[in-house]
């Protein structure tokens, strides 16, 4: 009588991986995010003068044409 092997499929490895590296990515991300110092700036505000400039040319012009 003759024998007959029989093997298992081996499932594929590349799932795995993919999980992996997702989990990798977000932990590098959630790291760089808590160590990451925000780029905060802080501004003066200019002292109010309480003078006004006058503008020396119109802000807008408009031209009409009569045809």
């Amino acid at each position: 009588m003759a024998e007959i092997n029989i093997e298992r499929k081996k499932k594929p490895m590349w799932p795995w991986l993919l999980l992996l590296l997702v989990i990798i990515a977000l932990i590098a991300w959630a790291l760089y995010e808590m160590t990451n110092e925000p780029d905060e700036t802080e501004y003066e505000e200019v002292p109010a003068t309480g003078m006004v400039s006058p503008h020396t040319a119109p802000l807008m012009t408009t031209t009409t044409y009569n045809v």
